[in-house]
């Protein structure tokens, strides 16, 4: 594997902006975004749900579906204004979000009967490349082997922060998924606390690796790729009719116990889903795509899996969260899992 470098850059807001690439990085910066205010998240209790949700009030301020002539995402060093990135050129970057929701300036609140605490944490920007129109099914093997070892040194730095109990990179791609950004990008979030699905998760693997208990069939029925170390399936169980999972075929804990092969293989399915998923709707199709990890960096019961969700009910129709799902949290499946997989099969193999 390609040695990876990292130019740790000091902004005028003195936050820093992270530059990964196989080539050293020393260009000059230019203009720099005007320094604006740090918000000051909060967390409520909700006594129904038994779980924490965050306030962000700045949020409502972040940009949002900008002009076409302006992305805040660009090389700003190419423009006649300042970007989040005010250099020329890079391969990814990564930055704190201006609008986070977990931030070392969390502050409490007072409220009477519902507790309440600071919003500590990170939110992180993952840019994956300088071109405005890219995308990961486009992008050579090379660059997302780069974004998985990105995604690596996040994990390993920001599980160092003692506010920080879970770190999850994740991306929201299309419209239909929420994005008001199109430049190629993800996010990570750094939680104050082990989010409620993953603390079902370490329950479920501590109980028994069900993964590990129904790999066979995944490998048999349900795959939809698969190479040396990692399968990509729909699962038995899934909630999206075209939901897949890429899962190492052995256990391990996350991707920072990854070697160079494994690292090559995990990008090569991660590459071979996307391009699937858009030659399967011949468009750029939506998903929800999040890296489900142990919080712990040395785990011998978690069972590292990355999760994939288009946002569709049958074919290019839109899946909506109604009242079942919404509201008793039952998902109601239109197609079955098994017809699912033999479909993406022909686009993802």
């Amino acid at each position: 594997m390609p040695e990876i470098h990292k130019r740790i850059f000091k902004r005028n807001d003195d936050k820093e902006l992270l530059l990964f690439g196989y080539k050293q990085h020393s260009e000059t910066p230019s203009q720099q975004l005007d320094v604006s205010d740090i918000p000051e998240p909060h967390m409520r209790w909700n006594p129904s749900r038994e779980e924490w949700v965050t306030y962000s009030a700045g949020r409502k301020n972040r940009t949002s579906f900008p002009p076409k002539e302006y992305c805040p995402l660009c090389p700003g060093g190419n423009l006649n204004y300042p970007t989040e990135i005010p250099f020329s050129d890079f391969e990814i970057a990564v930055f704190p979000n201006r609008w986070a929701s977990f931030n070392s300036m969390g502050k409490n609140i007072s409220l009477e009967n519902i507790p309440t605490r600071p919003s500590k944490g990170e939110c992180e920007v993952v840019v994956y490349s300088s071109e405005h129109l890219s995308t990961v099914s486009e992008m050579p093997l090379n660059r997302i082997e780069l974004l998985t070892q990105v995604w690596i040194d996040r994990y390993k730095e920001l599980q160092k922060n003692p506010d920080i109990k879970y770190v999850l990179p994740f991306e929201n791609r299309g419209e239909e998924c929420g994005v008001t950004l199109h430049h190629p990008h993800g996010q990570i979030y750094a939680y104050p606390f082990i989010p409620p699905v993953i603390e079902t998760e370490i329950r479920a693997f501590k109980k028994e690796n069900f993964l590990i208990k129904i790999m066979n069939e995944l490998e048999e029925k349900y795959y939809v790729y698969q190479n040396e170390h990692f399968v990509a399936a729909v699962p038995p169980f899934a909630r999206y009719a075209y939901e897949v999972w890429i899962i190492p075929k052995k256990q391990i804990e996350g991707p920072w116990k990854f070697n160079d092969v494994q690292i090559e293989d995990f990008s090569k399915c991660i590459q071979k889903v996307v391009k699937g998923y858009d030659s399967f709707l011949n468009k750029r199709c939506p998903y929800i795509m999040g890296l489900h990890a142990s919080p712990e960096l040395n785990d011998n019961s978690f069972h590292f899996h990355v999760e994939f969700y288009p946002p569709l009910r049958h074919g290019d129709k839109p899946k909506i969260l109604a009242g079942s799902e919404s509201m008793a949290g039952v998902f109601i499946m239109d197609v079955l899992p098994e017809d699912s997989a033999k479909v993406l099969r022909k686009h993802m193999s």
